[in-house]
């Protein structure tokens, strides 16, 4: 493990995070179940019940402040799979990514999928934490991409069914195009220069 890459952080408890700690008897602070762990839970910072009623997305504020010192980390926050599983309850983006220049309080959106309406208490685990660090991106604009040496129709063949079962809303369907192949194109712009 000595090659691996430290991420530093600075992390401010919100001063609610800190009433919580004092009213609840519990540390606002990280859980460590082992140094190979690399996720540490996000609870709900609030001080009441939260009721989220089904197919309801409510932001909950998790009283944690982070600072990454390393400007080539980005914070990952996900959903807790436990939450998932009981209770039906996610964060509707999957994942919610708090660059380095990000300096404020981490909030979470959650929304219900399920039937019932589901209640939050104050400082339950809603997320998940880490930090990841993403590839510096070039973008290079051309003319035209490279093809690729394998053939690959069945993501063209998943796109055109996806367009055949898509209805406007005057319930007709939307007419897919064919789907041509790169030298096809090109035939066909030098058929129509001539």
């Amino acid at each position: 493990m000595n090659d691996s890459q430290i991420c530093e952080i600075h992390i401010e408890k919100s001063a609610l995070a800190r009433k919580l700690e004092s009213d609840l008897s519990i540390d606002w602070e990280f859980e460590v179940y082992n140094h190979l762990e690399p996720f540490y839970h996000l609870r709900a910072c609030i001080e009441e019940d939260l009721i989220i009623e089904p197919g309801e997305i409510i932001p909950i504020p998790t009283g944690i402040y982070a600072q990454l010192l390393n400007p080539n980390f980005v914070i990952e926050v996900c959903s807790l799979s436990g939450l998932i599983y009981h209770h039906k309850v996610v964060m509707p983006e999957g994942v919610t990514y708090f660059p380095y220049t990000f300096r404020d309080e981490i909030w979470i959106f959650l929304e219900n999928k399920n039937t019932e309406a589901m209640t939050i208490q104050p400082a339950q685990k809603i997320a998940q934490f880490t930090v990841k660090q993403p590839p510096r991106m070039v973008i290079k604009y051309v003319e035209s991409i490279e093809q690729s040496p394998w053939k690959m129709n069945s993501g063209k063949s998943f796109i055109r069914r996806i367009k055949n079962i898509i209805k406007d809303r005057a319930g007709k369907r939307i007419k897919s195009s064919k789907n041509y192949e790169r030298e096809e194109i090109e035939r066909l712009l030098k058929d129509n220069e001539s």
